[in-house]
């Protein structure tokens, strides 16, 4: 009986990912959840989403501190830009409004030792501080 809904269930997924790339053209949320191991929908917006990543209990799953930099680095394949420094990396995802970036700063033996988001709406300057776990 699966198998005759699989084909009609692969295809309203396929329409709902079409009407996803009028929102988000170039980046989904889903993106960005499954870099950092958390839930986002495709239909927030991007202050939503924003507000999201921003809360006190968004804890990133996927990363956790001390963490190797391969492993860490591996986690944002969807990236839209990436660029990598010598103690740091930094990962972007673009929105029509504006590009979100996670920056990634290791130590000198390449372990993860924080995790910054960046958005224009984000006050903090060099951004917002995530919380990572051991």
């Amino acid at each position: 009986m699966t198998t005759i809904f699989h084909p009609v269930t692969t295809l309203a997924k396929s329409v709902r990912r079409l009407l996803w790339r009028f929102r988000h053209p170039v980046s989904l949320p889903e993106e960005i959840a499954d870099a950092l191991g958390i839930e986002l929908s495709n239909n927030l917006a991007l202050s939503e989403l924003i507000r999201k990543v921003q809360a006190p209990e968004c804890l990133p799953q996927r990363l956790r501190r001390f963490m190797p930099r391969e492993e860490a680095e591996a986690a944002f394949k969807m990236a839209a830009r990436r660029e990598s420094f010598r103690y740091s990396s930094l990962y972007s995802y673009y929105f029509s409004g504006g590009w979100v970036e996670f920056s990634l700063h290791f130590d000198e033996w390449g372990r993860l030792r924080r995790l910054y988001v960046i958005h224009k709406e984000i006050e903090e300057e060099g951004g917002m501080e995530m919380p990572l776990t051991t």
